[in-house]
């Protein structure tokens, strides 16, 4: 790495605590699901909906965090989700009734974890440019790392604690995220810019560009707010204007002047929370679809792959190790991938789909075996899968928007990716109401994915030959 990016070092390590706790803590809470299904005879589908809940809205958040870190600075942002993810883990330990743990668990956990985790991707995407591939790998492998060290605590805490206690213990881990938050610092022009919250410094983000492409992009965003002229795929409009002669009476210029403030301020939202990039980037909307259609891969396997094992004898503690399997597998794909990246060695399209087509694969195998050791091998195979597709959806989002449109670009696809995966646990829920088993909902995931695979592929040689636009991310050919 340059000498300046190795200086950030404190920062990636802090970020990588943050997506442990974050991430980790959100993708073990299917730990649990055991648990509340016992305590509250509700069905599979509404238990299973609040297991998965956690990561919906810890994704869902990403947009407004990202739009909040950008205008008030990462450390702030981080700082209020640690308390609200704290506050809303003890609260949920209190619940004598699910309808309270949708409140706490969801509602304040998961919005807290987003706020956290958001924050921390916005400061890797400003102070890595040349390695960014790698340091988001580093920074995201928290994510393994919190997959594999979290399911484990949190079945020892309840076997000695119950659930009750173990959320108690929760609250006290997730305050640490407080102290990730203190090592958080932007660089010196960004905390010379962050002593400013004026609108217009909300506008500008001060960021570095990456390629000719993304330089464009600053540009077109630039010129979208301060002039309203044209977009990328002219869908956004032009913004009113207002010329009010000395003939017209005051009421009427006050009356322009507050539509022109409204739409000023409206043109302003839709940009940095990355809305507008639905109708002014093509590409963006098409990888959408890949990015919603790969996401029961981790809707389904996390809330009901232990109790998918569990239902056909295997001991709770080997079904529980099978969540801490996926983050090892995790670990190992997340560390290599992005040399690869990087260095220009495979075409991203290519590793993506590649990836997702692993889960595609284990999906059909979870659903139809019954031994511990096929539930393993099943369980490897999605977290390295996921330890290559979930960095890569950042990397490639990033390459498609631009570093300008980057905050607002990569919420809006958590966004669809949170969605997709609160819709497939309902859906693999409600299978398992109507047939009495699991393996309905990873026959869903494997077809589903499998469609991801083929859809990214179908992308890439749409936007590379057939329609070529250079927002796609792509390895020029050599010579």
């Amino acid at each position: 790495m340059p000498s300046s990016e190795i200086h950030n070092w404190p920062i990636l390590l802090a970020s990588f605590m943050v997506t442990s706790l974050t991430y980790g803590t959100a993708s073990s809470v299917g730990v649990f699901y055991i648990e509340w299904f016992r305590e509250f005879p509700e069905s599979a589908a509404q238990v299973g909906g609040l297991s998965i809940s956690v990561v919906v809205m810890l994704l869902c958040t990403s947009p407004l965090a990202g739009a909040l870190a950008k205008c008030y600075g990462v450390r702030p942002v981080v700082a209020a989700g640690a308390c609200l993810s704290s506050a809303g883990l003890l609260l949920a330990s209190f619940a004598r009734d699910i309808s309270v743990l949708f409140i706490t668990i969801p509602f304040m956990a998961g919005i807290g974890f987003g706020m956290s985790h958001m924050g921390v991707l916005f400061i890797i995407s400003e102070l890595f440019h040349k390695h960014y591939a790698t340091a988001n790998g580093i920074a995201t492998t928290g994510t393994s790392v919190g997959t594999i060290v979290m399911p484990i605590l949190n079945s020892f805490l309840i076997e000695r604690y119950g659930w009750r206690g173990a959320l108690v213990v929760l609250s006290a881990v997730e305050a640490n995220l407080l102290v990730c938050a203190g090592l958080l610092r932007a660089p010196a022009g960004e905390r010379a810019q962050a002593k400013s919250l004026s609108g217009e410094q909300c506008d500008r983000g001060n960021y570095g560009s990456v390629t000719h492409r993304e330089t464009e992009g600053v540009f077109r965003y630039k010129q979208l707010l301060e002039s309203a002229d044209g977009s990328e795929d002219d869908a956004i409009g032009r913004t009113s204007k207002f010329s009010v002669g000395s003939s017209q009476d005051h009421s009427k210029q006050e009356r322009s002047t507050t539509m022109a403030n409204f739409s000023e301020k409206l043109t302003r939202f839709l940009v940095l929370s990355g809305l507008s990039l639905l109708w002014t980037n093509r590409v963006y909307v098409t990888f959408q679809l890949a990015t919603v259609t790969n996401t029961p891969i981790m809707g389904v396997t996390l809330a009901y792959i232990a109790a998918r094992a569990e239902s056909v004898g295997v001991p709770t503690l080997q079904a529980t190790s099978l969540i801490s399997a996926i983050g090892i597998a995790n670990i190992a794909s997340r560390l290599t991938h992005g040399r690869l990246v990087d260095t220009g060695q495979v075409q991203p399209a290519y590793m993506y789909g590649a990836a997702i087509a692993l889960s595609a694969v284990a999906g059909p195998i979870i659903a139809s075996v019954e031994s511990y050791p096929w539930f393993m091998v099943c369980a490897v195979l999605v977290g390295l899968s996921a330890g290559v597709f979930v960095p890569m959806q950042i990397t490639i989002t990033r390459q498609i928007v631009g570093q300008e449109r980057f905050p607002g670009g990569s919420g809006v696809s958590l966004v669809f990716a949170g969605i997709g995966d609160f819709l497939s646990a309902l859906m693999a829920g409600y299978l398992h109401d109507v047939t009495n088993s699991y393996s309905g909902g990873f026959l869903m995931m494997g077809i589903v994915s499998g469609m991801s695979t083929a859809l990214t592929f179908f992308l890439h040689l749409t936007w590379t030959r057939l329609i070529p636009d250079d927002r796609w991310p792509r390895i020029p050919p050599a010579g």
